[in-house]
């Protein structure tokens, strides 16, 4: 190749880069431009722990898992600490850490669409036609996974970075053992997967998707390295090449020794470079998983046990184990939920509890997701029974994808970590462990769009006038005389118009998909504009909180309030704005006597400790008496109460006892304000101070985990 031609196509490959770095950039910036639209900006309690814990670590603690969750790690708060120490706490800036990740999540998106393409032996245009598809979707990925993304629940969209970037080490490293790369390189491959792993299973167990994607990946990969050199190994022996040593040829057993001979090459394939280089992978993960090992020596593997009660023994609602009391019958149960209910949000974006007027906006895009994988399974199968030259390319392009696509599947299906999902659709329980599949979705509909392109080049790889000239030439070369060229003209233009009609129907075909893929992201933005932070971006425990506490906040503050007991999903988000200047505390884990759920238990204290502490309970707004009032009243208790606006017809109260009561009794009144139920039990003195104390408890049956009770005990102070 002359240096011109070199230059050439260097300059062509950059122009590549260059169109596929544009939408990248383009649409990257979308899910920003989103989140600005919303003044306020919601964040639920668990989200507002992250940043709490943040702040904590700014402050010279150095923690290693989520508050009271021994199995996800604190990278989030780590990398949100980064941010904070530049720009300051606040909703923003701990908004601003999963915004930053997603860009990288589209960076991974588009560095593994190229992976892919060139695993699949695209040409360019078509390579720039799958880039560019799975870029813009997934920098516009449906509502539902959006909110997930961008949500600080403990690492999530880390996970997805680390997901992302498992299965783009694993096309590589079998891309390039394929190519005969060095050991040398292969080892440094190994190691960064084995490193990949570790910290996710520290982060987040839900990486155990990308693992099994991946395990499978390089385990056919080694398979077929073994048949080649199996095959490799018989054909030197078939071709009159030299035998092993221990090959004798008159010995009845030759046949066997010849096959003997032939696994001898793939029993060194295996060691020297399958399972020598893979040896590196191990040290390494043990890397990844240094801050999980250290924390498990320390706190004799908790982590570990806690993980194994969690996917072994899951906690199930008494309707959930009446209706599913087998394994068998919640396998059932979770394809059921998967296939009607968790699969279609996260193909469409449609939001739990959203009015019905609105699924017109997600529509489309379920059925052009549904349509482009059911489209890309049908294309991979056919690759099997008839392997041609387009559908084996398909396969090739979808592969891996579809592999982590499937591990998904089964994972939620078949183990009972997703079984708390049984108990509604309504309510959103299990729809974060298959959120992972919007990683891959859009590969899927960049395929078929790739198909459409190529499938022109595939089958008319000659334009229209270059069909016609050659076959002009042909029949005057071959015929001279006239009468033969009048008839061969017909047949050159019956040859161009079928070519003019497969080109203009394949870009009749292109235009249309266009034409989808345009409207469906069109009213997904739509979708994105008329929700609702104060209501989308609610905790699935408790979507009732107030989506702005500000009023909350300066009324606490002018009246010298410094603790008080709420619910989690109310307490933290006020604790975290004022820098912990106002306390709030769950007293749900007292109660219930589960020290799991106290979060921070140091608040707990002191706000036990602190004098006549605030309440801020959740009532209804057409209520104008609720029961804590009637409660307080019928104790004799003086208190100053104020309402403030919250969601979903509700109402926040804050409660502040001003007196000490006169009664020794400690009763409690148990009120569930769905059903308005009433009851009475004993509740143990344990303060020693006057508090409204077992005010509060979760009931079993509630729907809602913000539902909670109140209860009252009055200690006089010694």
């Amino acid at each position: 190749m002359s240096i011109k031609d070199l230059n050439a196509s260097q300059s062509k490959a950059q122009h590549s880069e260059q169109l596929a770095e544009t939408p990248l950039q383009y649409y990257a910036q979308k899910p920003i431009a989103w989140y600005k639209r919303w003044p306020g900006s919601f964040v639920d309690g668990d989200e507002t722990l992250v940043g709490i814990q943040a702040e904590h670590i700014l402050r010279g603690e150095l923690p290693i898992y989520f508050y009271n969750q021994p199995y996800m790690g604190s990278l989030e708060a780590y990398i949100m600490a980064a941010i904070f120490a530049i720009a300051g706490p606040s909703v923003w800036t701990l908004r601003a850490e999963p915004i930053l990740l997603s860009l990288v999540v589209v960076w991974l998106t588009w560095k593994l669409a190229s992976a892919l393409a060139d695993t699949a032996r695209l040409p360019l245009h078509a390579k720039q036609w799958f880039m560019t598809i799975a870029t813009l979707l997934a920098a516009i990925p449906p509502l539902y996974d959006t909110v997930l993304e961008l949500r600080t629940l403990g690492g999530y969209v880390e996970t997805f970075i680390l997901m992302l970037l498992l299965l783009l080490c694993a096309l590589k490293l079998t891309n390039r053992r394929a190519a005969g790369a060095l050991r040398r390189e292969l080892v440094w491959r190994w190691a960064g997967i084995g490193f990949i792993v570790g910290l996710g299973l520290w982060v987040n167990p839900l990486i155990i998707y990308g693992i099994l994607a991946v395990t499978i990946w390089i385990a056919w990969d080694w398979v077929k390295a073994l048949r080649e050199a199996r095959e490799k190994g018989g054909d030197e022996q078939g071709g009159g090449k030299p035998r092993p040593y221990n090959t004798r040829i008159h010995d009845e057993n030759a046949d066997r020794n010849i096959v003997g001979a032939g696994l001898a090459p793939a029993l060194h394939t295996l060691l020297r470079t399958l399972l020598l280089p893979a040896l590196a992978s191990i040290p390494a993960c043990i890397v990844g998983l240094a801050p999980a090992i250290y924390w498990g020596a320390m706190n004799q593997w908790q982590n570990i046990t806690y993980i194994l009660h969690l996917s072994g023994q899951p906690s199930l609602r008494s309707e959930v184990q009446a209706q599913y009391p087998t394994r068998l019958d919640i396998f059932f149960g979770l394809t059921h939920l998967y296939s009607t209910c968790v699969g279609p949000r996260v193909l469409s974006g449609a939001l739990p509890g959203e009015d019905a007027i609105l699924s017109p906006l997600h529509t489309p895009t379920f059925v052009l997701s549904g349509l482009c994988i059911m489209a890309t399974i049908t294309l991979v199968a056919i690759s099997f029974v008839r392997p041609h030259g387009l559908v084996l390319r398909v396969r090739r392009l979808v592969a891996l994808p579809l592999v982590f696509a499937s591990s998904v599947s089964i994972i939620f299906c078949v183990t009972e970590t997703a079984a708390s999902g049984l108990w509604s659709c309504q309510y959103d329980f299990a729809g974060r462990y298959a959120t992972p599949l919007m990683l891959v979705v859009p590969f899927f509909v960049a395929t078929i769009f790739t198909v459409v392109v190529m499938l022109g080049s595939e089958t008319h790889p000659l334009s229209q006038e270059q069909v016609i000239d050659r076959e002009q030439t042909k029949f005057g070369r071959e015929k001279a005389d006239e009468p033969v060229l009048k008839k061969s003209r017909p047949a050159s233009a019956r040859l161009s118009s079928l070519v003019s009609f497969a080109l203009r129907s394949r870009r009749a075909v292109l235009g249309l998909l266009v034409g989808f893929l345009i409207l469906s992201i069109y009213l997904q933005v739509g979708f994105y504009g008329v929700s609702d932070a104060g209501s989308t971006f609610q905790s699935t425990f408790c979507t009732r909180a107030p989506a702005n506490n500000d009023a909350i906040i300066a009324y606490m503050q002018n009246e010298h309030i410094h603790y008080a007991w709420a619910n989690n999903w109310i307490a933290y988000p006020i604790v975290f704005k004022t820098n912990e200047r106002i306390i709030i505390s769950d007293p749900l884990p007292i109660i219930r006597h589960i020290p799991m759920l106290d979060r921070i238990p140091p608040y707990t204290q002191a706000v036990r400790n602190a004098d006549r502490p605030s309440f801020l309970v959740l009532v209804k707004h057409d209520d104008p008496y609720p029961a804590i009032l009637k409660l307080l009243d019928a104790k004799h208790v003086t208190y100053n109460d104020a309402r403030f606006p919250s969601q979903e017809g509700r109402d926040v109260l804050v409660v502040t006892p001003l007196n000490q009561t006169g009664s020794s009794s400690f009763r409690l009144l148990f009120y569930e304000q769905r059903n308005m139920l009433f009851a009475e039990a004993e509740c143990s003195p344990a303060w020693q101070k006057l508090s409204i104390s077992c005010w509060l408890t979760t009931t079993i049956t509630a729907p809602n985990m913000c539902f909670y009770s109140f209860h009252m005990d009055n200690i006089p102070p010694q």
